[in-house]
């Protein structure tokens, strides 16, 4: 018997003696592992629950599928099918897998989501274990069941585990596999008569597309392109990535990212408190190793191209794709909001003015600087810089000192405090849901209050100076200073503004074609705050 994405219902004629009609409808689920313990298919999952519902007078209304999921943790479908099982205004209350391992692998995941099903009267049910949960008996065994399906997936991750740490240790990537830019002699090859070669594992560089990859860093150090315009590039020239289809932006970006064209490995610390690499997002708890490969750019380029994706990272995105090569760096000088781009009818042209005001969100002096005086006025301040650093390097001019609050670390004191209090309020509650104290909805919206505290704190805490921090110095930006000037005429609008977000934070501009430049080693507190008594109410 089955439905979904298989099929119409069936009832076997043989063995059925029940109409479809009184026939108890239930959620199925099947999944797939990562690591494909037990090598059982979807299909085979799937025939065997169908059959084995068929059996107790039930059909599979829906089937939820995990394909390459592990069960170490609840990030999965399986999520969808006990919100089915939750919803009052659905009538299945039984959730079918092939074996109580499908379910979960996770003690925690496995005990929370497993209370979830029972607190609204529903039932996990394996088609291939007889186990009556409503019996003591029939829980122990359940139990029992579940502890053995954590234990293998314990003992299997701590082999792979061992596995990886010493694969690293000998600088190659922990999962092995091809990589692009480089061809792959793996340890075993088959011989050709049911037997394997073996032979040291290694990369080679590959000529063809590791020229690419140059070429890539290159271009993308110097602002002249992105991982959309690589990507397409590289498809244009037939070029396709490790797994044989087309690149695409996300794709580039992990190749480079992963620094292995620069001879390293990106892998993630065996002692971060997170306990979850395969699912950690937090880039605290990564670093980059040096590997045994060839590189195939220099450190020089690699530093570079990580300096590059930082300013790229702080670019808004409409920034990066610019009409003028100042989108998104002015601001009105008396209200800090953003400085748009207006087009007059008069011979005045394009001016920049404060978009606030022209909202009526603000009330202050107009505030209005043709585009040409403004961009003319970040020329002359990048020619005055050039000087001021070739004046520092040769010792004539001393590097302006960092303004310090006298009260900054206070303040770090006191946002350190904040993160861990928030940090303490979410386990505390994680604790109270998992005993049962408090409902899910409650869980969820503590949580969301506690980690919006949390990441308000730690976003000012970020922003301060660190403590015993080297006095800011424009001396590091020279090389884009001189670029950008000698290129002024000649780079394209895209470049430039790549470029300018290197060496300026923002331009702040005000009546009277007043236009002043705010480098990155300024201070961060120098922005103009918003007026409070002079802000209208909003009219929707």
């Amino acid at each position: 018997m089955g439905s979904g994405p298989r099929g119409k219902l069936i009832i076997p004629a043989a063995r059925s003696v029940v109409k479809a009609s009184e026939l108890i409808p239930v959620i199925g689920y099947a999944r797939v592992s990562t690591w494909r313990e037990e090598m059982i298919s979807i299909d085979i999952q799937q025939s065997v629950v169908e059959e084995s519902a068929a059996r107790q007078h039930r059909y599979v209304a829906e089937w939820i599928i995990d394909e390459d999921a592990t069960g170490r943790n609840f990030k999965r479908k399986v999520m969808r099918a006990i919100e089915i099982v939750e919803d009052a205004a659905r009538p299945e209350r039984e959730l079918w897998a092939w074996k109580f391992s499908r379910f979960g692998r996770n003690r925690h995941g496995v005990a929370i989501n497993l209370a979830r099903i029972e607190d609204v009267g529903g039932e996990l049910v394996s088609a291939t274990e007889a186990v009556d949960a409503k019996t003591a008996v029939g829980r122990l065994t359940r139990g029992v069941l579940l502890e053995i399906a954590a234990f293998e997936s314990d003992r299997a991750g701590e082999q792979w585990k061992e596995t990886h740490e010493l694969r690293r240790r000998l600088g190659l990537p922990a999962a092995g596999g091809r990589r692009f830019g480089y061809v792959w002699h793996p340890r075993r090859l088959p011989d050709g008569r049911g037997g394997w070669i073996l032979q040291e594992e290694r990369y080679e560089a590959l000529p063809d597309e590791a020229e690419l990859s140059v070429e890539a860093f290159q271009d993308y150090i110097r602002g002249k392109t992105g991982f959309g315009r690589i990507a397409q590039r590289w498809n244009d020239l037939g070029f396709l990535n490790t797994r044989g289809a087309r690149w695409q932006d996300q794709g580039v970006k992990g190749f480079m990212d992963s620094g292995f064209a620069a001879g390293l490995l990106y892998v993630h610390n065996p002692d971060a408190p997170c306990g979850d690499p395969s699912g950690c997002k937090n880039s605290d708890h990564y670093a980059y190793l040096a590997a045994e490969h060839e590189s195939i750019i220099d450190g020089a380029e690699w530093d570079n191209y990580r300096d590059m994706r930082a300013v790229r990272r702080n670019t808004p995105r409409r920034a990066l794709s610019p009409v003028y090569p100042l989108a998104g760096l002015v601001r009105c000088g008396l209200c800090g909001s953003s400085g748009a781009i207006h087009q007059t009818r008069t011979e005045r042209g394009k001016a920049y003015r404060c978009h606030a005001r022209a909202r009526r969100a603000v009330e202050h002096e107009a505030v209005w600087v043709r585009r040409a005086v403004v961009e003319g006025e970040v020329l002359a301040w990048l020619v005055d810089l050039r000087q001021e650093i070739d004046g520092i390097v040769a010792g004539t001019v001393a590097v302006p000192q960092q303004r310090r609050e006298p009260d900054v670390d206070k303040l770090r004191a006191k946002l350190q405090r904040d993160v861990e209090r928030a940090t303490g309020a979410i386990d505390k509650a994680f604790n109270a849901y998992t005993l049962g104290d408090v409902d899910r909805d409650t869980y969820l919206r503590t949580r969301a209050t506690h980690e919006q505290t949390r990441n308000e704190a730690q976003q000012q805490l970020d922003e301060l100076p660190a403590p015993g921090e080297e006095p800011a110095s424009p001396v590091p930006h020279r090389e884009v200073v001189v670029g950008l000037i000698a290129e002024w005429d000649t780079i394209s609008v895209q470049s430039k503004r790549v470029m300018l977000g290197r060496v300026i934070r923002r331009v702040e501009v005000r009546p009277g074609d007043d236009v002043k430049v705010v480098p990155v080693w300024a201070p961060a507190d120098e922005r103009p705050k918003r007026r409070g008594p002079g802000r209208l109410p909003y009219r929707p």
